[in-house]
């Protein structure tokens, strides 16, 4: 039982707190200290994630009020660096903190050794917050936000953090600072005249609440959100990929080189190499949370926001059905369009939607709409249609109606109806011209995708297929596309005996694999060139079930084929210590992998055999 502990300021570090407590004790030594506090000497107590909570909770409970949640959400880093991770991950950095061992591990399942932005040097703070501490209660504290990667102004004062004059990491042995006030100096930071202020605070804001509650983050609902995000900003194209190119320019543009530096997160290289380029793609790896805010930002959202767009789609013009805008329908202003096509604008890459209803009458508009009243209006209308035509004929020609009141009732201006009343009077509008009219546009769209099947020209206008299959589909199964298909006539292989020869071969290949001194990943590839049959195993698989269903069986996932790296590293190195670093060279580890594998190489250094 401790005599005394001190009482924890708002937002600070818990590694303060220690300090502060060594500070007032009197002891000489850094082992006094940790002794009265964990009951052992530790070798190392870790600044941004303290470990063994519970042992030190168990001997200050007399003195505080807090609780150990407390102390991990509120005076910690925990939040911060385990928001964006699975939820396996965060369980396990939290139960290492209440019970401590492992330390090593936890940088390592966080992402922040792999990580390329790197946290600050020094620990932080802003001298206004010094003046007031001093001034209220006779001494200073490290305040958790200010040591956070992402934060360079204290969001109080907006003033700049200056470093003080000690390291965050001290090496492999603690160290309590007596005086925390002797270490501050005015090492001012780099020159931020060219960064924008008003960033520097929001992402000081943005950085606080993120590490001070658990947001739940879902990785795969996060990717859903950015693409739902991104198709809304209009940086989707119509084939469903992300336009890259554009993104990262607009990023750029957005936060200017100056601050994405300071960040330490500039989008540079290609493919897996741009951080950019990945986070928007299949999450392979953890992402540093400075980067995760930054894009957040960058698509008008901020960490409190952000989940309301969970399991959406976007449809820029809403649910349908949609409303037919056609004057000269009976179902006017009714929600009866099922056909929509989605495209975007070249100039504004805004979504443009073609709606097709059945009455013939075709319309667009640019998107998205953000009121009710934008779903009752045309952009332009792309085919009249029978039933609007008909109805100018009824008025004009019979019923003599002046072409400046069919405009009114149509809604379209008086030179649209002198144009469409006089080619009735030269062409009288039948079905039989309509229909003209709808093949027409059936060999056009054949012509303009030559090498499409029949099918795959209905899925491109099912609106055109259909009312032409109505009206003549003798006519439409008399013109198909002229696509050549290629018939396989060739029965006089016996599969079922292929099969188990291929078997036979693709499992003493399997065999050869795997006896080899150096692990060599199982694959499909990897099988097929063993034996000179990569080409059947990949594109006659159907045809090979036993072969495929053993393949499927033996094949192995990159985590899979990691873990037997290691395990194979581990018996390489059995008649030497095992360290974490021996063994991830060995086995030839990635950065990258670290977060996913810790655990399983921390299990070989926590039980040797």
């Amino acid at each position: 039982m401790l005599a005394f502990f001190p009482s924890i300021f708002k937002d600070e570090l818990f590694y303060s707190v220690l300090a502060r407590y060594h500070k007032r004790s009197g002891n000489l030594s850094n082992k006094d200290s940790t002794l009265d506090l964990f009951g052992k000497k530790k070798s190392y107590i870790i600044p941004d994630l303290t470990t063994d909570l519970e042992i030190i909770f168990e001997k200050v409970n007399p003195f505080l009020s807090s609780s150990i949640d407390e102390w991990i959400n509120y005076h910690t880093l925990y939040n911060y660096y385990t928001n964006f991770t699975s939820k396996k991950i965060k369980q396990s950095v939290r139960d290492t903190m209440l019970k401590g061992g492992g330390n090593n591990s936890l940088h390592y399942s966080t992402g922040q050794v792999a990580w390329t932005v790197k946290e600050p040097m020094y620990y932080r703070y802003c001298p206004n917050c010094y003046e007031e501490d001093i001034q209220m209660n006779g001494e200073t504290y490290w305040r958790t936000y200010h040591q956070l990667p992402s934060v360079f102004i204290c969001s109080k004062h907006s003033v700049l953090l200056e470093n003080s004059s000690l390291l965050i990491r001290t090496g492999n042995s603690s160290y309590f600072y007596p005086n925390i006030e002797n270490s501050l100096n005015s090492d001012k930071n780099s020159d931020y005249s060219k960064v924008n202020f008003d960033m520097l605070r929001h992402f000081a804001v943005e950085s606080s609440k993120l590490n001070q509650k658990d947001y739940k983050f879902d990785q795969l609902n996060l990717l859903e959100i950015y693409h739902y995000l991104l198709h809304r900003e209009g940086y989707v194209k119509t084939n469903g990929t992300i336009d890259q190119r554009r993104l990262k320019e607009d990023f750029i543009k957005k936060f200017t080189t100056e601050l994405l530096s300071l960040m330490q997160s500039i989008p540079s290289g290609v493919d897996g190499n741009c951080w950019l380029r990945a986070i928007t793609r299949k999450h392979r790896k953890s992402f540093h949370p400075a980067r995760h805010l930054l894009l957040i930002y960058f698509l008008g959202e901020s960490v409190d926001t952000i989940k309301q767009y969970a399991n959406k789609h976007y449809t820029p013009f809403g649910e349908g059905p949609h409303l037919c805008l056609n004057p000269a329908a009976k179902h006017y202003l009714q929600p009866v369009i099922i056909d929509l096509k989605v495209s975007r604008c070249n100039d504004s890459k805004r979504p443009v939607g073609t709606f097709y209803c059945v009455c013939g009458f075709v319309y667009s508009r640019k998107g998205p709409d953000k009121t009710e009243e934008d779903k009752t209006k045309i952009g332009r209308i792309k085919m009249f249609g029978e039933t609007w035509l008909n109805k100018l004929h009824q008025l004009v020609e019979i019923e003599q109606v002046s072409y400046k009141a069919c405009s009114k009732i149509l809604k379209v201006d008086t030179k649209t109806i002198i144009k469409y009343s006089r080619q009735k009077n030269s062409n009288p509008i039948t079905k039989k011209n309509i229909k003209s009219d709808l093949k027409q546009m059936w060999l056009d769209l054949i012509e303009q995708y030559p090498t499409f099947s029949k099918t795959e020209l209905r899925k491109r206008d099912p609106s055109l297929y259909m009312r032409i299959y109505r009206q003549d589909k003798e006519w439409l199964k008399n013109h198909p596309p002229s696509v050549k298909t290629n018939i396989d006539t060739n029965n006089r292989i016996d599969w079922a005996k292929r099969d188990l020869q291929i078997l036979a071969k693709v499992k003493v290949a399997v065999e050869e694999l795997n006896s080899r001194e150096k692990p060599v990943k199982i694959t499909t590839s990897k099988i097929g060139k063993a034996i000179n049959q990569l080409t059947l195993l990949e594109k006659k698989a159907d045809k090979l079930p036993r072969t495929k269903a053993y393949i499927d069986s033996v094949k192995e996932s990159v985590t899979d084929f990691q873990k037997r790296r290691i395990n194979w590293s581990v018996k390489h190195l059995r008649d030497e210590e095992l360290e974490f670093w021996k063994i991830v060279r060995k086995a030839g580890i990635k950065e990258s992998f670290y977060p996913d594998l810790a655990e399983e190489i921390m299990s070989h250094l926590n039980h040797p055999t």
